[in-house]
């Protein structure tokens, strides 16, 4: 797939995405729909009531997906390509992309919805749509025998920490669209060298979406993703690392290595709520992943800087998106700057943490 046709089809997500969210805004503004008000007895820290169709927009204006096939691989015994026939193409991989998308989507809105009292409801329909996508592109073939359940489980984490995370970074002004356009050029970056259409297509067309949707949130907040939107958003970016890696054969720790932002802001609210409650169950250690605080190193950062904190962050990501794209084939190379970036967000998460700046209400 040529650069210009990349160009092309993130043109076509910036149409589609004007049109839904010009539309989606303007629904949400006068028949006062899908709308997040400030509440102080809850963690927000917005003082206006703002749309919150985001998720819903995106997704409207994502429908174009359906028109994609993948290149159809000639899978060995081990299940690595050994070759690709570009002229030869599953027709129908755009919709059941985007089948999967509307069922994670679904957790997403009743969450935005009911909050936090249907989590494992959430959490089953996310598993709903890590199945569809699984069973719909073929991605594990029953010839592993019992050996399956050692494939299957990697890659349902993986799209669980993708799914998850992006929600858990999504607590300021632009923070989650612009670390998701930071992967999606990168994965641009990536089918243009491995030469795969449908990831391309993919990705250049959420990219397009997405610039939209950023002129919007940030730095203004006139409209949020929601935890529909970031429910999708790292859903599709999961969905798409786990078929590089198993369709293309792409380095599974460079496909890790961009979800490290997210996954660290994962564990380290997990390391908050779990020494706030001091109880280690099971149940209360999983709901801990969906509790809201003002403890994030977003939140954090951003009492220094204010609206500055999503740019600084996601400018720091992307030089170590950058360093790992340009080495995404040396695994030494991602390792060692993956360790780096860990030890770099740790200590200024400790530091932050550790002087107790607490901007808003907590739940």
């Amino acid at each position: 797939m040529e650069l210009s046709i990349l160009l092309y089809f993130a043109n076509l997500g910036v149409f589609c995405g004007c049109i839904a969210m010009g539309i989606s805004y303007i629904l949400a503004q006068t028949m006062h729909v899908m709308q997040d008000k400030p509440d102080t007895n809850k963690f927000k820290f917005h003082t206006k009531t703002t749309p919150l169709c985001g998720g819903i927009s995106i997704f409207i204006a994502y429908v174009v997906i359906v028109l994609g096939g993948i290149e159809m691989p000639r899978i060995s015994y081990s299940n690595y390509i050994i070759s690709v026939n570009v002229g030869d193409f599953y027709e129908y991989a755009g919709l059941h992309f985007y089948i999967a998308c509307s069922i994670v989507l679904c957790s997403g809105i009743i969450k935005d919805v009911y909050g936090k009292t249907t989590l494992w409801l959430i959490f089953c329909l996310q598993i709903c749509g890590f199945c569809v996508l699984h069973l719909l592109f073929y991605i594990i073939h029953a010839s592993y025998g019992y050996n399956l359940i050692l494939i299957i489980l990697p890659c349902y984490i993986m799209l669980f920490l993708a799914t998850n995370g992006v929600n858990t970074i999504d607590g300021i002004h632009g923070n989650a669209a612009l670390y998701s356009m930071i992967v999606l050029l990168a994965l641009c970056y990536i089918s243009y060298q491995i030469q795969s259409n449908f990831v391309g297509f993919a990705t250049s067309i959420l990219l397009g979406i997405l610039f939209v949707f950023l002129l919007f949130n940030y730095p203004f907040g006139k409209m949020f993703l929601g935890d529909s939107g970031a429910f999708l958003l790292g859903f599709c970016i999961g969905a798409l690392l786990l078929l590089c890696v198993l369709y293309y054969r792409i380095n599974a720790w460079y496909c890790i290595a961009l979800l490290l932002y997210p996954i660290c802001a994962m564990f380290s609210s997990l390391f908050v709520q779990l020494y706030c409650i001091k109880t280690y169950k099971i149940v209360i250690t999983i709901n801990a992943l969906w509790q809201r605080h003002d403890l994030h190193l977003h939140h954090l950062l951003q009492k220094l800087v204010g609206n500055t904190a999503a740019l600084l962050i996601n400018a720091f990501f992307a030089c170590f998106v950058a360093f790992i794209t340009y080495y995404h084939t040396d695994t030494l190379m991602i390792l060692f700057a993956s360790a780096c970036f860990c030890l770099c967000y740790v200590v200024c998460f400790v530091i932050f943490w550790r002087k107790k700046i607490n901007l808003y209400n907590r739940t």
